[in-house]
């Protein structure tokens, strides 16, 4: 077995395409064809064949994985199962997620941080609801409560919830009083505020009629 081709690879220019004889194509790290002193034409023994296709793992896994978080960043739990999905081996993945944990690039604090404040300053999600989806997301319970803690202020889930029905009570107003009533318990449960908070609003809202809805719950 030789190689065939040594090629440029990836839009960045850090990565090189190997080609064997037989028309594999492996990608390395650039920065590792020289201490593996591979040029075109040499001769791949059965170790450097199996060297090569570990790198390939693992450099097709980093790609993959930074792809994944240039999109947006994700939790430690997320990032696994996506590169499982992918089929990459749980010990390639293993090494990479240490890799980038110590590079800055995973934290699953900073994850549930960052991901708890886009939930409240979109203004549509309390506290209930955005520990559901990082507990979906994997990220432990201690996280998702500094998260919390950081996230909402003492009067940040109440001031979202009444900002939320304000806007949701216009479409209500022809509705019969107790339909009204149950849509926007209903609502505010599903949108993750807790009791504490709906039940002033609800308050409000029973004493005040169809045209000052939107009023009495600000």
């Amino acid at each position: 077995m030789q190689i065939a081709h040594i090629r440029p690879a990836g839009r960045g220019g850090h990565l090189r395409a190997v080609t064997l004889a037989d028309g594999r194509r492996l990608l390395v790290d650039a920065g590792r064809v020289s201490p593996l002193h591979l040029t075109e034409g040499m001769e791949v023994d059965a170790a450097l064949e199996a060297r090569l296709a570990a790198l390939d793992d693992e450099t097709r896994a980093r790609e993959a994985a930074l792809t994944l978080l240039r999109y947006r960043p994700r939790s430690r739990a997320e990032l696994t199962a996506r590169l499982r999905r992918r089929g990459f081996a749980i010990s390639t993945i293993g090494a990479l997620l240490a890799d980038l944990a110590e590079g800055g690039l995973l934290d699953d604090r900073r994850f549930a941080r960052l991901w708890a404040e886009s939930r409240v300053a979109a203004g549509r999600s309390g506290p209930h609801r955005v520990r559901a989806e990082l507990r979906l997301k994997g990220v432990a319970s201690e996280v998702i409560d500094e998260a919390l803690g950081a996230a909402f202020g003492p009067d940040q889930e109440r001031d979202l919830a009444a900002a939320f029905a304000e806007r949701y009570l216009p479409r209500l107003r022809a509705l019969p009083a107790e339909v009204r009533f149950r849509r926007l318990v209903g609502l505010l449960r599903r949108r993750g505020f807790s009791g504490s908070v709906i039940a002033p609003i609800l308050r409000r809202h029973a004493r005040a009629g169809p045209s000052d809805d939107a009023r009495e719950v600000s």
